[in-house]
């Protein structure tokens, strides 16, 4: 009796949509974001034949999403936020490993790691903290800051670095799991308390880290996890969970059938509630 034929396991594919929107009570958007495929390239300028001059891309090692949101007057939060997306990915760009690195697809799982991804992605957040400063220190807006929160996918795993409150979720089988922790003052009371004191007011707008936002070197978030196809990855902006339920969040990512519907209803809601803060969505899903 012969032996059923091998079946090669169907390729995953990830598609993501992010949006951003001023809201109805800023006057600027100090908000960020990327959606980006990281793959090696090459150009070639000269070559026999000349059909083999051009743009040369490799198969796509993995993709990133990353949030910020700015903070600080005069403009400095629209600027930190730019300079903290530009800097963290431009470092992931040119030193992460992935772009010399690559596990084989048929025998990757969670109980391995690429080497040094979490140490880059720390480094790369700490980088971005000491760009910030300087860049306030040479504008003169020393005061100006930025969350930053970026998912790293590399199927299948993913890999998530994190500081300040913008957030990234995890939405698999109808519930959503929060994978990042506000760094907030109010968190910390949270943590720290035994739950029946009420927090004080102001505090959930209080940072404890942030890129560029204080003295103190940012301290990075950096964690991993495994993902499964029919999972959709979710980074936002504060803006949207102060006026967005997680249960219509679900409601939402559930209901509407694209990433892009899903970042404009979301953005939708978080604005009809108030659109007291600038918001950004990014949704990304695996099939």
């Amino acid at each position: 009796m012969n032996a059923p034929p091998a079946t090669t396991p169907a390729p995953v594919a990830l598609d993501a949509a992010g949006l951003t929107d001023v809201g109805r009570k800023r006057e600027r958007n100090e908000d960020a974001y990327l959606i980006a495929t990281l793959q090696r390239s090459m150009i070639v300028h000269d070559a026999s034949p000349a059909e083999a001059r051009g743009w040369l891309a490799g198969q796509a090692a993995g993709t990133l999403l990353v949030v910020a949101d700015g903070m600080g007057g005069m403009g400095g939060g629209e600027l930190a936020s730019r300079v903290a997306v530009e800097t963290v990915t431009e470092y992931l760009l040119n030193v992460m490993p992935w772009a010399t690195r690559r596990m084989d697809s048929a025998t990757r799982d969670a109980s391995l790691s690429l080497p040094d991804v979490r140490e880059q992605l720390s480094s790369a957040l700490v980088m971005g903290d000491a760009t910030v400063k300087s860049t306030g220190a040479r504008t003169g807006t020393p005061n100006m800051g930025s969350t930053l929160t970026a998912a790293l996918i590399i199927w299948p795993l993913l890999y998530v670095a994190h500081v300040g409150d913008s957030r990234c979720n995890l939405l698999r089988s109808g519930r959503l799991t929060r994978l990042t922790t506000d760094h907030t003052l109010a968190q910390q009371f949270v943590e720290q308390s035994s739950g029946t004191e009420q927090v004080p007011d102001g505090w959930h707008n209080i940072l404890w880290n942030s890129l560029g936002g204080s003295h103190d070197v940012a301290r990075p978030q950096i964690t991993k996890y495994q993902l499964a196809r029919g999972d959709l990855v979710l980074l936002c902006s504060d803006g949207l969970t102060k006026h967005v339920s997680d249960e219509d969040i679900v409601a939402t990512l559930l209901r509407e059938s694209t990433n892009r519907a899903r970042c404009e209803q979301l953005v939708a809601q978080a604005n009809d509630a108030g659109g007291t803060d600038n918001v950004t969505v990014l949704v990304a899903s695996v099939y």
